[in-house]
């Protein structure tokens, strides 16, 4: 009479995957360990809210490069007529524009190389070189190519506060909310009680959304909101002028 006999080995393998269960185990509460551990660190070693805000904007208006979108809306009531939806990218000093503009049903393509902008003329769709060293009302239309030209506080009238987290893009950012009159010159030409929102990207400090809401100087029931979306910072980005 054969008696089935179990291989020793084998005895051990219930023992085996038990011991290797604990070690996936604690490996798991290792890293939520740590990975709690760098967020409570990230969190109580947080820049104030009007050093983060000034930080963020050196930081973006500094970046070697990057992609925007922009859109402006008037709001009336509550409702909200789009007025531009733009999207660009820069590279250093040099901006690429291109969009449409629903107010005046236009369309609109511009490439600010150094001292010269190039502007697609909506009737022929030719390129139209335009200098702008020492052109006189240029100024207004390079603040309105810059996605930050808007986004600059008077740091002594300035309210800022931490108002939470949220993410955009998939990036985990800090949010504000500042309330200031600005300075920019265009934008107070008709619009007052400015507040902004910025959301600060948590690990490199970078802006991936920011707003503006404004009123009426004229008249509280109509509204201005700005909104920007920056992505692909530091991304090769190369301006070239366009070719005929």
């Amino acid at each position: 009479m054969k008696i089935k006999t179990r291989p020793v080995f084998l005895a051990f393998v219930p023992k085996l995957s038990r011991i290797k269960w604990k070690w996936v185990v604690l490996a798991v509460l290792v890293l939520m360990l740590l990975y709690g551990g760098v967020y409570f660190f990230q969190e109580i070693t947080k820049l104030p809210p009007q050093e983060a805000i000034k930080q963020s904007l050196l930081n973006t208006m500094y970046a070697p490069s990057y992609r925007f979108e922009v859109t402006a809306t008037r709001v009336i009531e509550g409702e909200e007529t789009l007025l531009s939806a733009l999207k660009g990218e820069k590279c250093l000093q040099d901006t690429y524009l291109q969009g449409t503009i629903p107010l005046i049903n236009s369309e609109v393509e511009i490439y600010h190389l150094g001292d010269t902008l190039y502007r697609r003329d909506p009737f022929t769709k030719g390129w139209v070189v335009v200098p702008t060293e020492g052109r006189v009302g240029i100024e207004q239309l390079i603040s309105e190519l810059n996605p930050l030209g808007a986004f600059n506080f008077p740091e002594e009238n300035m309210e800022a506060r931490y108002v939470g987290a949220k993410k955009v893009h998939g990036k985990r950012c800090r949010v504000y909310e500042i309330m200031t009159r600005g300075e920019n010159k265009y934008l107070q030409l008709f619009w007052r009680d400015f507040k902004y929102i910025l959301w600060v990207d948590r690990n490199d400090g970078y802006i991936r959304q920011a707003q503006i809401y404004a009123e009426h100087r004229d008249d509280s029931q109509y509204g201005l909101k700005v909104q920007v979306f920056f992505t692909d910072y530091n991304e090769q980005i190369e301006l070239k002028p366009p070719i005929e």
